[in-house]
């Protein structure tokens, strides 16, 4: 199990803010972390569970997870961190966490879905750790510091949900998360209203967040290999932008024969049509929403012949024609 390199700054940067050295503690792991880190290094987590373990002990704070979101900026998720920055919506931004959260954490997952009037993101770890809460409310704090630097001033949460017990003191709690604390729960959640959650962000950016979401699909694709839909996503991606897409080209790419990346993708329930389905679509979905792209512009990006067939296409995945959503879109504002 790792994490990615990039992320121990929080850490580091928050053990700091206590006026504790942190070097011994991480050279206690045998990690020496150098600025720049480099985005393709992987940190194992044993080795930064022990380093918050001792940090708590020696800060003695409980709130130490509160206290990270402090410390907290893009970098350090790398091309995720700044593809959530460009994104047009939260709802958007949680898509992405969802989507990509093994970058992370290889074996976390972000489960984002409606219930009544809020979008609740529900975050899972279920792994050990020497200091459950203090990770919990880390990976909680942070992600809601996310939502701020993005929404700005008016950003609120309905609720927050913490499967830890309630702390001695949960006055840095309601400072921090302004809203109803709910201890002892099943899962760490994350709930906001969906007026908020579908608000127009203002430093939307969808081809900002598209090149960005490249980089993560590819560190995502080499983070484990035998991972196919990932490699297959990754070098659809790629591809489509050149507008000659086909099993013979991917599999090409893949140093593999069409045979075979069907065959593994048959093994984990996927089929190639379904996966180039799912990439153009949620790349229309962001394309339309820049109005500096003409249809057929976005027509080549997504590598249809022509914009007729794209129309069609988008049509079909929406049930509205991609000029009656920028029509909509026009009036609204």
């Amino acid at each position: 199990m790792s994490v990615f390199a990039p992320t121990i700054i929080i850490l580091w940067k928050t053990i700091e803010s206590y006026g504790i050295d942190p070097e011994p503690l991480f050279a206690a792991e045998n990690i020496k972390p150098k600025l720049p880190i480099d985005p393709s290094l992987r940190m194992p987590y044993e080795k930064i569970d022990r380093i918050r373990t001792k940090a708590l002990k020696l800060c003695n704070d409980e709130a130490i997870g509160i206290r990270s979101a402090s410390v907290y900026a893009s970098s350090h998720l790398g091309a995720l961190g700044y593809a959530w920055q460009a994104s047009m919506t939260l709802r958007n931004a949680f898509k992405r966490l969802e989507r990509f959260i093994r970058v992370v954490n290889d074996k976390a997952v972000v489960v984002v879905e409606n219930q009544d009037d809020c979008m609740v993101a529900t975050l899972r770890l279920d792994v050990p750790s020497e200091s459950l809460s203090a990770r919990d409310d880390s990976a909680l704090a942070t992600i809601t510091k996310m939502c701020k630097l993005v929404y700005g001033d008016g950003f609120r949460l309905q609720a927050v949900n913490f499967k830890h017990p309630a702390p001695r003191d949960p006055k840095p709690y309601f400072e921090f998360f302004a809203c109803q604390l709910n201890f002892d729960q099943a899962d760490n959640q994350l709930f906001i209203p969906l007026s908020i959650a579908d608000d127009m962000l203002v430093g939307a950016n969808p081809e900002l967040a598209l090149l960005n979401d490249q980089v993560v699909t590819r560190r995502l694709a080499l983070l484990d290999r035998n991972d196919i839909v990932a490699r297959v996503q990754s070098a659809l991606m790629e591809q489509l932008p050149n507008g000659q897409v086909s099993d013979d080209l991917v599999a090409s790419a893949l140093h593999m024969s069409v045979r075979t990346m069907h065959r593994k993708l048959a093994d984990v329930d996927q089929n190639f049509r379904t996966l180039l389905v799912e990439i153009r679509r949620n790349l229309a979905e962001l394309y339309i929403m820049d109005n500096s792209l003409t249809l057929t512009e976005i027509s080549l990006l997504l590598g249809f012949s022509e914009p007729s067939s794209f129309s069609r296409a988008f049509k079909s995945w929406t049930g509205s024609a991609p000029s009656e959503i920028r029509q909509a879109r026009s009036e609204e504002a």
